[in-house]
């Protein structure tokens, strides 16, 4: 094959090769192309895959909210519609377990009355019945109905010859310028101040069980001349406070003629002093708690108008612990925050503990040092968010005072008999709004704190009332039936 062939012959496949390398180019184009577009459409996927994530994120989050919410409130408004066994920390349903032995109401010791009974004819076909001696018992306590008794009292009226002055006894069971027995009167009370009655109801109750006729104001008349004689009493409910060694202090919102003021407690346990007053100020514990020893200890919550009282201190643990779990139940709680409680509850949980123990003063002493070097570690440390630096700034404002009932006998960690005195207020505020005047409160805090004091001191308002509001007139009085 000649030269020249062989160069035509090459031409020809040099360009059967431009061809094939024309075509894989515009191939390359194409797919490179593709290529990019597949990879804008995956950048898209990515940053909507992305959003999703985050959207979830908040979802999450938002649910952890709300089911922290509703395990707070649960119950409060709704039921569950399925009762289902409850269970106690040891695994067991609640109740009386399988071998128990249930228990009844005992069978009176005294009886009233006896009676037979049998019948005259059978009651499913009417046929006469003859009596047997085969009896059985059963014992049915019952009440009587309610019903009033009216009496007309003759008072002689009568001269002191020592005195030269004319004098008149006081029959038992009756109040001066009061046209009800004391029987009655205590009843009123018992419905106003321990069952939280609204006065209407009173009315109401009055009229249906005893078919005795009384008006709302009439009822506030009888509470008022309550108060005046009873005042003496609340006076020495307050000696009594300030004379204790431990005291608790707290206060809560009460309307006073459609204005704003407050209800101040002070309490022991065996004592419960009210005061309603125009203001939340500072002044109102510095006036009541004056003349208490100065060793004595208010425990109290964190509000700042106890802060200068000339007195020892012992604040509420249950308010910073409720503040500190509050925080911690938050979607978005920090891990400062969480170990934080978990460290407070844990000493808590130490210093109860050693007051359990008995009051050993110089080793109360020793303790005291050991907890307030904890104290100080945690006021000293630093935080970096907000829920912890707010617990923290919490302590710092309370700092030993958390710790004074490791100096004291008997003074306790919390101030939940405070609470728990104070919610009976709390709850009357809620169905009657406060006080209409001035002395509508004055009445409202004085018969409360007797009322509450008697209480405590387990004594029944029925037998304790007119031993108060018994007047020397009747020391002397003899009641006699009339022509005896």
């Amino acid at each position: 094959m000649t030269i020249q062939e062989e160069l035509g012959k090459l031409r020809i496949e040099a360009g059967g090769l431009r061809k094939k390398f024309a075509d894989t180019w515009n191939a390359w184009q194409k797919q490179r192309e593709h290529n990019q577009r597949l990879h804008k459409d995956m950048q898209q996927v990515t940053e909507e895959n992305r959003q999703l994530k985050h959207k979830v994120k908040e979802l999450e989050e938002a649910l952890k909210s709300v089911t922290a919410t509703k395990d707070k409130y649960q119950g409060m408004i709704f039921k569950a519609a399925v009762q289902r066994p409850v269970k106690t920390a040891t695994g067991k349903p609640r109740g009386g377990q399988l071998g128990h032995h249930g228990t009844a109401r005992m069978n009176p010791v005294h009886i009233d009355v006896e009676k037979e009974v049998y019948l005259t004819h059978c009651p499913q076909c009417t046929s006469p019945l003859t009596q047997t001696q085969a009896t059985y018992e059963r014992i049915v306590v019952d009440i009587p109905v309610p019903t009033t008794i009216t009496t007309q009292y003759h008072i002689q009226r009568q001269w002191c010859a020592q005195c030269h002055i004319e004098v008149c006894g006081l029959p038992t069971g009756t109040i001066p310028g009061i046209r009800f027995g004391l029987n009655y009167v205590s009843w009123l009370v018992i419905q106003k101040y321990r069952m939280r009655t609204p006065l209407a109801k009173i009315v109401e109750l009055s009229a249906t069980l005893y078919q005795l006729p009384i008006t709302a104001g009439g009822i506030q008349h009888i509470l008022g001349q309550l108060k005046q004689r009873l005042g003496k009493n609340y006076t020495t409910i307050l000696k009594n406070i300030r004379k204790a060694p431990v005291k608790h202090a707290d206060e809560t919102g009460w309307r006073i003629a459609g204005q704003n003021g407050w209800c101040w407690l002070f309490a022991t346990p065996q004592a419960t002093y009210y005061t309603i007053e125009e203001t939340r100020g500072k002044g109102v514990p510095q006036r009541v708690l004056q003349g208490s020893s100065p060793h004595s200890v208010l425990v109290r919550d964190d509000y700042g108008g106890y802060t200068k009282l000339p007195l020892e201190q012992q604040s509420c643990w249950s308010h910073l612990l409720r503040v500190s779990h509050d925080l911690v139940v938050l979607p978005k709680v920090s891990t400062e925050m969480i170990k934080l409680h978990a460290e407070l509850k844990g000493l808590f949980a130490d210093i109860q503990t050693q007051c359990d123990e008995p009051f050993d003063v110089i080793k109360r002493q020793m303790v005291y040092t050991v907890y307030t070097k904890r104290l100080d570690r945690i006021e000293q440390r630093t935080y970096h968010f907000l829920d912890s630096q707010k617990v923290q700034t919490r302590i710092r404002h309370q700092h030993t005072n958390l710790l004074t009932t490791l100096l004291h006998p008997n003074v306790p960690l919390t101030n939940n008999h405070a609470e728990r005195q104070i919610r009976p207020l709390a709850v009357i505020r809620k169905i009657s709004g406060g006080s209409r005047s001035t002395n509508g409160a004055e009445i409202q805090a004085v018969l409360m704190s007797v009322v509450q004091t008697l209480s405590l001191q387990g004594k029944s308002i029925m037998a304790t009332l007119p031993k108060l509001l018994a007047v020397p007139a009747q020391q002397f009085a003899v009641v006699l039936e009339k022509g005896e």
